[in-house]
């Protein structure tokens, strides 16, 4: 079985986003290792903020270089975005058709193949979303907590 590192994201994005379900899946790891993670994504976050930098630069550069061309050719805007849309290719490259196929492919099996299940309670009891709801998360839903904050969905 091939492990997709965008259903590792997108699962990992859905964790983070409920504390409860947060608690539950770093509860077991030593600090050490949250430590680890920790500078790991904080070295990652510099290198991404420092690319965003860069790339705004290059974009101000792009935006004088075009300024400069159309002021001394008289063009507008609207002319240089049609010459740019002339020049795009009119059909997409067979290896890219391929692949944007796979991935429709890949994303309708995956959809099809998640599956939820609810866990509550400190002996982490669980429901897997079919029937009645059980007595111990009705109760906790009674004192004011959400379904979805007991959710943990996994992909089959």
């Amino acid at each position: 079985m091939q492990i997709n590192q965008n259903d590792i994201i997108e699962s990992l994005q859905q964790t983070l986003k409920n504390k409860r379900q947060t608690h539950l899946a770093f509860q077991h790891i030593e600090l050490a290792t949250l430590q680890t993670i920790k500078k790991k994504l904080d070295v990652y976050i510099e290198q991404r903020e420092k690319e965003e930098e860069e790339k705004n630069v290059a974009l101000i550069e792009a935006k004088k270089v075009i300024d400069a061309m159309m002021e001394k050719t008289g063009l507008s805007r609207s002319d240089v975005v049609a010459l740019l849309s002339q020049s795009a290719p009119k059909k997409t490259p067979k290896r890219l058709r391929s692949e944007l196929k796979a991935t429709e492919t890949s994303e309708v099996n995956t959809s099809s193949a998640t599956q939820k299940h609810y866990v509550y309670g400190d002996n982490h009891l669980s429901w897997n979303g079919q029937g009645d709801v059980p007595e111990g998360l009705q109760a906790l839903i009674k004192e004011g907590f959400e379904l979805s904050d007991f959710e943990v969905t996994h992909s089959l």
